[in-house]
């Protein structure tokens, strides 16, 4: 499995990619957790509006960190 890292608009998205599909997870505000949310793959996979911005592992880690850090989570 592959995993690609996303900030979508400000939401930090993860794809988990397989043989056959992915599965996407979104950050949860209120919990700082991530949450399966198919609603993300058209919006990654389409994006019309240019709100994707493609995330190294070590980029996205760091902005996590910041946003929790931020909502004291």
């Amino acid at each position: 499995m592959e995993k690609k890292y996303y900030k979508y608009g400000l939401r930090p998205i993860i794809e988990e990619v397989e043989t056959e599909y992915s599965t996407f997870y979104a950050f949860q505000w209120e919990t700082g957790e991530f949450k399966e949310d198919m609603t993300y793959a058209s919006k990654i996979w389409q994006d019309s509006s240019g709100d994707k911005e493609d995330l190294s592992e070590s980029e996205f880690n760091e902005y996590v960190e910041s946003i929790k850090k931020e909502r004291g989570l």
